[in-house]
């Protein structure tokens, strides 16, 4: 350890003070001493995969002590076990940075650098969990589910992603399954809490206890330890072998009775595994098409929505090219009606007008509309309920014979005056 003063190596352990500055160096002593202390107890739990507890050590570790370069490239090492490929990378360039030669962190980075493919493979894995996430939020739980185990069959310790189909099985009230899958984190990581609060509710739900150490039998249904003794007895005692005359009719049945029994074994053992592969690929194969079904069904309704807007935007292009088209004919028809208004051609201009819509107009046209009408006595132009309904329209009469009427000369008379 060197003093944080002046930078020398401090020799003697027991002098509370720099022997070449002065320095009281105590105090550093003490931070030193946790900052080891906890990163011994963090190896001690990462050594019987206590994960969480290791990683709770060695960041407290490495609060009294950031150049703790052990504790450091041993939390990389630990968040790399997790799964969190990231948080590794992340712990091992500061260490990197902190001490360049002489580091176990070159070789980590250098060794998951140099197998581009697996490094490829975890971020695909991670980019995906995101995925899942997202549509889990969305309420597509089961289009995430066959995500993750995708994703887990890719990368196996990404504790994370254990969590999340986990619940998603418990959510659908498959207990068995998450229970099986809560296992499968706990191997990874023995004393994460979530793992324990999800298999607490598990077993709270079912009134089953989980065991996460199964006691293995040997043969017989004796446990190893009563056969190791068993073993070690029979060890002891030399049998010497038994003699036995053999004969060439026994030596054929005893050679046939063992292509039996390896037939029998064969069937036994090697068909069901066949089998078991077979079911496993058709079983994978479903899980594809589906997720492609789903993916299709999904773009399918994207290009239907899609189509829907285009339909509603070409309506009201065409209903406003129409309201265009009416209101340029309607200003022509108005334009053509006051031509021949001023050239005296009554019937001309009351024909005309017969093509106005009338709500098209401006004050100032209605004004000039409504005086033409007045004039030669029409009742009305075309409106939009009514574009072909010219049979009522036309010349206002006042009398049997008609209000407007032309006479040898052509022009229009009325009981009030001529125009």
């Amino acid at each position: 350890m060197n003093c944080m003063n002046c930078g020398a190596f401090l020799a003697d352990k027991d002098l509370d003070y720099c022997p070449n500055c002065g320095c009281n160096v105590l105090i550093q002593k003490k931070v030193d001493y946790l900052s080891k202390f906890y990163y011994n107890q963090g190896l001690e739990k990462a050594s019987i995969r206590d994960l969480s507890g290791a990683i709770n050590c060695l960041k407290q570790s490495l609060t009294y002590d950031k150049r703790n370069i052990q504790a450091r490239n041993l939390l990389g090492l630990v968040y790399f076990e997790t799964g969190e490929v990231v948080a590794a990378l992340s712990e091992w360039v500061i260490s990197k940075n902190l001490k360049p030669t002489k580091n176990l962190a070159n070789e980590y980075i250098n060794r998951l650098q140099a197998n581009s493919n697996k490094l490829d493979a975890i971020n695909e894995t991670i980019r995906k969990y995101n995925n899942a996430l997202a549509l889990c939020r969305e309420g597509h739980e089961d289009m995430a589910a066959i995500q993750l185990r995708k994703i887990l069959a890719q990368n196996s310790k990404l504790i994370k992603g254990y969590h999340l189909l986990a619940l998603i099985q418990m959510k659908n009230h498959e207990w068995g399954k998450a229970r099986r899958i809560l296992r499968k984190a706990a191997r990874i990581d023995k004393t994460n809490t979530t793992t324990l609060r999800f298999l607490r509710e598990v077993d709270e739900q079912t009134g089953v206890t989980t065991r996460l150490e199964k006691q293995k039998k040997g043969l017989f249904g004796r446990t190893k330890s009563e056969q190791g003794e068993d073993n070690g007895i029979e060890g002891m005692v030399v049998q010497p072998p038994a003699y036995r005359e053999n004969s060439r009719i026994s030596l054929f049945f005893t050679l046939m009775l063992g292509i039996g029994a390896g037939a029998l074994a064969f069937w036994l053992l090697a068909v069901p595994a066949i089998k078991q592969g077979i079911y496993r690929e058709a079983n994978q194969q479903l899980i594809n098409y589906s997720e492609s079904l789903s993916s299709q069904g999904a773009e399918l309704s994207k290009a239907q929505g899609e189509a829907k807007e285009s339909d509603d935007t070409a309506l009201q292009i065409t209903q406003q090219m129409e309201e265009e088209k009416k209101k340029s004919q309607t200003y022509e028809a108005l334009f053509k009606a006051y031509t021949a208004y001023v050239q005296e051609s009554y019937d001309v201009a009351a024909e005309n007008l017969q093509n106005v819509y009338e709500e098209y107009l401006t004050d100032d046209m209605k004004n000039v509309y409504s005086a033409m009408c007045g004039s030669l006595g029409v009742t009305g132009g075309t409106s939009e309920s009514q574009e072909d309904g010219n049979s009522e329209s036309g010349f206002a009469s006042s009398d049997e014979n008609g209000s407007a009427s032309s006479d040898e000369n052509g022009s229009g008379s009325s009981e009030d005056g001529t125009f």
